[in-house]
């Protein structure tokens, strides 16, 4: 494998606020419980405030569609523990609806303003629901907080037949979950295989081939034209005239950033929040943004996008507060990110690091050629572009692509500390702000 030359480059970190500022983070998920984290840790002393609009603070989402679910863990074991020597000042139950740059404030729903010094926009995303569908009525459900896993997991034990839209990574998992508690799972997805856009072709349709095995009911290629309910049971006509009778729905078909609350400003709100390199939102002074809304541009790629994993949020969170406590008038080093996740399905054991790319080159080895269920034996896709690996998905070899791994971990590319933005505007405080 051919590897790029790795050089560091020493960080020089500097704190731009003082004792008397407050930082405010908006999010309480990975990308802001990291951003406070870091900030305390690289010195920041100031006052520190987490707002969240989830009342229960920070927790384990990937849980909420496995364990939770299923009843081996109650929604109090999937929340995060919280050192108390991070000094945070917590405002839960509340999510932002505007900012005044003036006042250097954002606004609750609440109608309270909370000023800030500095801002950590880690709002996070919403489910993308298809318009009319009815959404909070009895069985039928989206799945994305605590709470929303646990009203499933009430309706799942009475349940017979369970309705997934979506066979993404979410609607995967829970189809397993179905499966353990002896429920017949029914997933309908527009493309081909499970998981396509997270696995890549060749691992999704291993995936697949084990789904089906399983029992899991497929409704590949089709798409959801109506819903209706009729006798107690839900019924989803598909785009090709078949229906789906279920008893329960649960609805995994994306999700969408949570930004219309930055309307009005002159920033770039077309798919998230525009940032440069370093995460800082552009056109907002001493705003940085990270997690599932922050569209920049990756280094490791020279792709500007958004990257929403676990993994991701956590190091986009650390970006976003070494950016923010170098402030608008001091270099800031890039933020440069390696994709990556796991997931556990059916004794399967399903990892991905780097870029997927469909245009690349794709290699497809497997650890048992021989065998005739190659995902339980061990297989490994590598993608190629100009002769160097930028991604690899894997299912049941975890050598063989920690090896692989590993190397595109090393190969990060040199990293040249970004020229600083011209002086912001000077900040002004008002008492009216809590």
């Amino acid at each position: 494998m051919r590897r790029r030359p790795v050089r560091t480059r020493p960080r020089r970190e500097v704190n731009a606020f003082s004792v008397a500022d407050r930082i405010l983070i908006l999010g309480t998920g990975p990308a802001g419980l990291s951003a406070a984290q870091e900030l305390r840790r690289l010195g920041y002393r100031g006052e520190l405030v987490v707002a969240g609009d989830d009342p229960d603070g920070p927790y384990d989402r990937p849980a909420c569609s496995k364990g939770l679910l299923t009843g081996h863990l109650r929604p109090s074991d999937a929340k995060l523990p919280v050192d108390p020597g991070l000094d945070i000042t917590w405002r839960l139950g509340r999510h932002a609806v505007g900012l005044d740059l003036d006042r250097r404030a954002v606004e609750m729903h609440t109608g309270e303003l909370v000023r800030f010094d500095g801002l950590v926009v880690a709002t996070g995303s919403r489910p993308a629901m298809p318009k009319g569908w009815p959404a909070g009525e009895p069985g039928f459900h989206v799945l994305h907080s605590l709470s929303d896993a646990w009203q499933l997991r009430h309706d799942l034990r009475k349940a017979r037949r369970v309705a997934i839209v979506g066979g993404g990574v979410t609607g995967s998992e829970v189809a397993c979950s179905v499966h353990d508690l002896a429920r017949e799972a029914v997933i309908i997805e527009s493309k081909p295989y499970l998981m396509g856009r997270a696995l890549g072709e060749p691992i999704g349709r291993l995936v697949t081939y084990a789904h089906s095995r399983a029992g899991t009911g497929l409704r590949l290629g089709r798409r959801v034209s109506s819903v209706d309910r009729f006798g107690g049971q839900w019924r989803l006509e598909l785009d090709d005239g078949s229906c789906v009778d279920a008893d329960v729905v649960v609805v995994t078909t994306g999700e969408r950033p949570n930004v219309e609350w930055l309307e009005g400003h002159d920033i770039d709100l077309s798919d998230g929040v525009l940032c440069d390199a370093a995460l800082r939102v552009e056109g907002l002074p001493g705003v940085v943004a990270a997690g599932a809304l922050a569209r920049w541009p990756n280094p490791r790629y020279g792709i500007t996008g958004r990257c929403g994993q676990w993994i991701a949020s956590m190091e986009q969170g650390v970006g976003a507060a070494r950016s923010l406590l170098a402030g608008d008038d001091r270099p800031a080093p890039p933020v440069s990110l390696l994709p990556r996740f796991w997931s556990y399905q059916l004794g399967l054991r399903i990892e991905v690091c780097g870029e997927l790319d469909p245009e690349a080159d794709v290699h497809l080895e497997g650890l048992r050629p021989e065998s005739r269920q190659p995902e339980r034996t061990g297989a490994l896709a590598t993608y190629w572009r100009d002769g160097w690996i930028v991604g690899a998905a894997a299912v049941n070899a975890p050598r063989a692509f920690t090896a692989v791994a590993r190397d595109l971990i090393r190969d990060e590319p040199v990293l040249e500390v970004l020229p600083a933005r011209r002086p912001a505007a000077s900040r002004r405080r008002h008492l009216q702000a809590v």
